[in-house]
């Protein structure tokens, strides 16, 4: 009884205590409120821009999950706690999304970490896993190189629309050796890889007969069902052996594309080959003694449509295979003929375009040519205008006597006249023609004394 008075006390004394210190607590906050609002504006101000930032680092967050799903399939668990770390991201975010004040809260009691630091903690665990899962898908492509190229093979010929069940398995077995490298474990990776490398050349190959040799084989064995090798033994063991090699070429070679249309179209002519000449036999071996002769006659026809055709002589007086052989060499001389015909047109065609040739360029020179020549004409124009200025030029030059006849003189050159005078007095000479007494020049009176009368 005493302790349960003790107990009731003592609770009593703590519950007065805690109920002390909360009303404390809110009379400090209150007058810390009153007392600083300012400050308090400030630091909600203030929080606004990492309150932006870790929005935005969020949304980049969540395009790089969103472009990166491919890395689920080489790192399972590192894209699961990548998207776990986002989501705890968003979380705290949404505390305060809306009241920016609440960031620096924190998000329990026993922990001082904020709900910003929480968030900006998350978001370093995510970019933290996607950068593990593409380490893991760089690791695990680049030792499993030959898997992945040998995938990438049975993925464009269609595997899985062929076999599913053994492509299901294959893309299994790489997935397993795959989570051995997510999980550090290259080794066990490697020795793995022999076996399903084994397993993708058998799948490629069955996948590949399948494509290109599937008809031929279900033919081959239709034949056999017909019991065709009693008819025609021979030519269905070849049509048999075609189609044996080119299976064993598809073995040794499945990526040679080319090679094994070639081989299979080739098999099943051989096939078709078999086939028809099984019906043939099976036909004479039905056949009544009394039609032989219209059988045989019936190929032999055929081969006189043949030489008509050909405009050779008629034949049928030779055994059926010199008629054959007649006709091939016919058809060899033909086609001889008609290659000589082709080739000598085609010199033709070959002179005749050399010739058009030189023709355009022969064209191309006269065009040249004229164009010369017209420009050398009117270099000639203008040269030859030239010429005639200068020698109108000139003439004007040695003709000064008459411009002075033309205008009266002035007195300063009235008196020049004299000076030839006495120059003829002292050593006389013939007048010129260009200075008779026509031209109206003034003489001395002793020079006119001199000269006969007329």
């Amino acid at each position: 009884m005493t302790k349960l008075c003790n107990l009731s006390i003592v609770n009593g004394l703590k519950l007065t205590s805690i109920a002390s210190l909360l009303l404390l607590t809110g009379c400090a906050s209150d007058s810390a409120s009153v007392a600083s609002p300012k400050t308090e504006t400030n630091a909600s101000a203030t929080s606004l821009e990492p309150l932006k930032d870790i929005q935005a680092k969020i949304k980049a967050a969540e395009q790089t999950f969103a472009q990166n799903q491919a890395l689920s399939w080489f790192a399972t668990d590192s894209m699961d706690e990548a998207r776990q770390a986002l989501d705890e991201a968003l979380e705290y975010f949404s505390e305060y999304g809306l009241d920016s004040g609440k960031a620096n809260d924190s998000i329990g009691i026993f922990t001082s970490t904020t709900y910003l630091q929480a968030t900006q903690e998350a978001l370093t665990q995510f970019n933290q896993h996607i950068e593990t899962a593409n380490h893991t898908r760089a690791e695990a492509t680049k030792i499993l190189s030959e898997a992945f190229s040998n995938r990438t093979e049975l993925n464009s010929i269609s595997a899985a629309a062929y076999f599913p069940q053994a492509m299901a398995q294959a893309e299994k077995e790489l997935k397993k050796l795959v989570d051995y490298i997510a999980d550090n474990n290259n080794d066990k990776a490697i020795n793995g890889q022999a076996d399903l490398l084994r397993k993708q050349r058998a799948l490629e190959v069955d996948t590949v007969t399948t494509i290109y040799l599937a008809d031929s084989q279900k033919e081959l064995k239709r034949l056999q069902a017909e019991q065709a090798g009693q008819h025609a033994p021979e030519t269905l063991r070849h049509a048999e052996t075609t189609l044996k090699a080119t299976e064993a070429f598809i073995t040794a070679e499945p990526r040679a594309k080319d090679a094994i249309q070639e081989k299979a179209d080739a098999t099943a002519f051989a096939l078709a080959h078999a086939r028809h000449i099984a019906h043939v036999v099976k036909q004479l071996k039905a056949m009544k003694t009394s039609d032989y002769e219209r059988h045989i006659l019936s190929y032999e026809n055929i081969l006189l449509a043949f030489s008509q055709e050909l405009g050779t002589e008629d034949l049928r007086n030779q055994p059926i295979s010199e008629q054959g052989k007649t006709l091939v060499s016919a058809i060899r001389d033909t086609l001889n003929e008609q290659g000589d015909e082709a080739r000598h047109l085609a010199e033709a065609k070959n002179k005749l375009a050399e010739q058009t040739q030189r023709g355009d360029e022969l064209a191309v020179s006269l065009v040249a040519a004229k164009q010369q020549i017209a420009a050398l004409q009117s270099q000639y124009a203008v040269e030859k205008n030239l010429l005639i200025q200068q020698i109108a030029q000139l003439t004007v030059n040695n003709l000064p006597a008459e411009k002075t006849t033309q205008s009266p003189p002035s007195p300063a050159t009235a008196v020049q006249p004299i000076q030839p005078v006495k120059h003829a007095e002292t050593s006389p000479q013939l007048p010129s023609d260009n200075s008779s007494t026509t031209s109206g020049e003034l003489v001395s009176p002793a020079v006119q004394q001199d000269q006969p009368a007329a």
